[in-house]
């Protein structure tokens, strides 16, 4: 589930657009945007902290930096952080997933592993009907060549399914919802349908994960926003 979570914030981070029409992704430096989790019942599961600490051009390009902080409610540790670049280029926002990946994860497949992805990728705008790119993260460990442990992470059908008003504690937001799904494979492969909800110059509202069978299973919800 912590790496399902990572996933949802990878399909719909936000950035910010200075030169280039970057659609829904409308943020400056600064820019702070926090996530409540839920599980499936309803109960308060984590929390996540997005920061935009950067932003810099690149060729033709405009390249975020971006600090997530996650913490979970059944554990008391300190808040697990991450930074990553994010990328917006000839109107479409960019992300390499294996960027996105919780370092520990890949540290547990050991020294020698082998990583390989695909970009995540929204254009600038969107609309009821329209189907957007596949992704996928996939990483392996080998010895003397033989694969000896490996995950995949496939993000599949993703279609915008319709345009509806969403109540979430920071506000009421006009969004797109993009439905898509997620199969993980490692010892055994999890299948799971999900959906996002966009909103223009915000970007991501509210997400709503479920299993195999149509249950839900974890939901997200936009709680703080500083633009």
């Amino acid at each position: 589930m912590k790496n399902l979570t990572i996933l949802m914030l990878i399909v719909v981070l936000p950035l910010i657009a200075i030169s280039q029409d970057c659609g829904y992704y409308n943020y400056k430096k600064g820019a702070i945007m926090g996530y409540q989790q839920f599980d499936g019942k309803g109960k308060l599961t984590g929390s996540s902290r997005l920061t935009f600490l950067d932003i810099y051009n690149d060729g033709d390009a405009l390249v975020y930096k971006v600090r997530n902080e996650t913490t979970s409610e059944s554990s008391k540790q300190q808040p697990n952080t991450i930074e990553y670049e994010m990328r917006c280029q000839n109107g479409e926002f960019h992300i390499d997933m294996a960027s996105m990946m919780d370092p520990n994860t890949a540290a547990s497949f050991g020294s020698d592993i082998k990583v390989t992805s695909t970009n995540l990728s929204y254009p600038s705008s969107l609309a009821v009907g329209q189907t957007l790119p596949d992704a996928s993260y996939s990483i392996s460990s080998e010895t003397q060549g033989v694969t000896v442990l490996s995950m995949t992470i496939d993000v599949t059908n993703r279609v915008v399914a319709a345009e509806e008003s969403v109540t979430v504690p920071a506000g009421t937001f006009n969004c797109y919802k993009i439905t898509y799904n997620v199969d993980t494979k490692m010892l055994f492969k999890i299948s799971a349908t999900a959906a996002v909800w966009m909103t223009k110059g915000g970007g991501m509202v509210k997400t709503e994960t479920y299993d195999k069978k149509g249950k839900l299973t974890s939901s997200m919800v936009l709680s703080e926003l500083k633009q």
